[in-house]
């Protein structure tokens, strides 16, 4: 499943990244080329970099590059590492699931309007479906995240404790 979700959501960021290239390459051909301006490329394009962005979030969260102030986990040491690790997890997890709790209700509340997009006759509730479903994506790659990261804090903190007895080993001789 997880495997499934991580290619589905670099798959679908690539592909939208794509689009959106192709579809501003089209638009300045037709404007300057043929000096007759499409009216769709711009809607597609700005539509596929809100995909793009929402799922490159949750990518993101799944190899820690989001925001984070480094220094001030330095300041606190392993305990404080581990501390500011789960308090940060624990809001980006809240809030992602506040977005996926009222994503699902625009989703419902757009659905029922019937509003579709101008120029290119799309439903507008499956643009706005990728909110939830991203954020969704986003609050399990941040748990899984948070669980290596509390691990690897552990395991360096014994290796850390090795070194420092091996070292009062050495020094004992």
């Amino acid at each position: 499943m997880l495997t499934f979700m991580k290619h589905f959501e670099r798959y679908a960021s690539i592909a939208m990244m794509v689009l959106i290239c192709l579809c501003i390459v089209l638009q300045v051909f037709c404007r300057y080329c043929l000096s007759s301006a499409l009216e769709w490329p711009e809607e597609v394009a700005r539509y596929a970099f809100i995909c793009a962005v929402f799922f490159g979030a949750s990518l993101a969260a799944e190899e820690g590059r989001h925001l984070e102030i480094t220094a001030v986990k330095m300041l606190f040491g392993a305990t404080g590492k581990k501390v500011i690790t789960v308090l940060s997890a624990a809001a980006t997890v809240l809030f992602c699931c506040a977005m996926v709790f009222w994503g699902i209700d625009v989703v419902g509340f757009i659905k029922e309007s019937g509003q579709v997009a101008a120029s290119i006759d799309m439903q507008m509730w499956l643009l706005y479906l990728v909110v939830p479903v991203s954020m969704a994506c986003m609050a399990v790659r941040t748990i899984l995240f948070t669980v290596r990261e509390l691990r690897s804090y552990s395991s360096d903190q014994a290796a850390s404790d090795s070194a420092e007895n091996a070292y009062a080993d050495v020094k004992s001789w």
